[in-house]
């Protein structure tokens, strides 16, 4: 009797315990100072870099030469380029110039490309060609020259490597990487995407939502105007409570907006672009972008940085003013487990 009764009292009380982890595991999380873990780590954002490609190289080897050099000191544990890699895609050697400059970075700094509309083959019809390439890009997203460079056998030999979309492209990929005891999800969509490519995205997020989301692609949003596919890219996003950030580039101009998704969410939404045409200015071309997150104080402080224009002088090693420094408080990194 006395056993019994004492099996009873057990059961009973593991029954709540479990009921109560069940509960507690149902709501968000978020990680604590306690948690040996949850240390800063910074991710990094390369923005436009088809010009620096183009008319000085250099700026863009000075990018990936620093995040190599500081990956373990700033703990950087991604990089993502918003796209437009090169200015036109039918010119080799600007490929091979941006293929060096990320090549350092292979199995020892996890990146991502987004594929910019300078970079499908469409815009292959170089200057003095007569051609709109605007008006091709609707029907020919062809990628040869993106997917011979930047191939999807690259990306599949890494650990973070988790997928891509359509088979044997890397137009549009996702990784995932651990990082402030938080589990990470990267994905990117190539410019102005399509149906399928939103909802092979949408797939994607929707099967990995205990990770938290950022979402790489080209153009979203003008300074902290979103544009049009940026709201068709918002849609999809906004309905699932683990997106958390969006990156992009495209127009030359710097924003930063905050919306929440249909659960509340917050979805911090950050766009930069430094590409000129001016050849006295080209040095505009090599700032990146430095996000440095910190969960346990709940901020993401960003810095606008060139690290050619640390080294040579030639330039201010840093943006200061309001758009290209500051930093984002109670920041929101909690995770629902559903």
């Amino acid at each position: 009797m006395w056993f019994r009764s004492r099996l009873r009292r057990w059961l009973a009380l593991t029954g709540c315990a479990t009921m109560l982890a069940a509960l507690a595991s149902s709501f968000a999380s978020t990680p604590s100072q306690a948690d040996p873990v949850v240390k800063p780590f910074t991710l990094v954002m390369i923005p436009d870099t088809q010009l620096a490609v183009q008319n000085k190289p250099e700026l863009f080897y000075a990018q990936t030469e620093w995040i190599l050099q500081e990956r373990k000191r700033a703990n950087i544990r991604f990089v993502v380029h918003v796209g437009d890699v090169v200015e036109w895609p039918s010119r080799i050697s600007d490929w091979e110039r941006a293929k060096m400059a990320m090549q350092p970075l292979d199995r020892k700094v996890p990146y991502q490309l987004a594929v910019g509309n300078h970079d499908f083959d469409a815009w292959a019809c170089e200057p003095p060609a007569t051609c709109n390439p605007w008006e091709h890009i609707e029907e020919d997203r062809s990628t040869t020259y993106f997917n011979t460079y930047f191939p999807l056998s690259l990306f599949e030999e890494w650990p973070t490597f988790g997928g891509n979309y359509p088979r044997e492209q890397s137009d549009n990929t996702y990784f995932e990487f651990r990082a402030g005891g938080i589990d990470w999800l990267v994905i990117t969509v190539a410019f102005n995407p399509t149906d399928a490519e939103l909802a092979w995205a949408e797939r994607v997020i929707a099967k990995h939502r205990n990770q938290l989301v950022i979402v790489n692609t080209h153009e979203y949003q003008d300074g902290d105007v979103r544009t049009p596919t940026g709201d068709r890219i918002w849609n999809v996003l906004k309905k699932y409570p683990n997106v958390r950030f969006v990156f992009s580039g495209h127009y030359v101009n710097q924003g930063m907006r905050v919306d929440l998704g249909d659960h509340g969410n917050p979805v911090y939404q950050i766009q930069a672009d430094y590409q000129t045409y001016s050849i006295p200015d080209v040095n505009e071309n090599g700032y990146l972008r430095v996000m440095k997150v910190d969960p346990a104080a709940r901020t993401m402080s960003v810095q606008t940085y060139s690290p050619y224009c640390d080294k040579t002088g030639e330039c201010p090693a840093y943006k200061t003013d309001a758009r290209n420094q500051f930093t984002i408080t109670d920041l929101d990194l909690r995770t629902w487990r559903r």
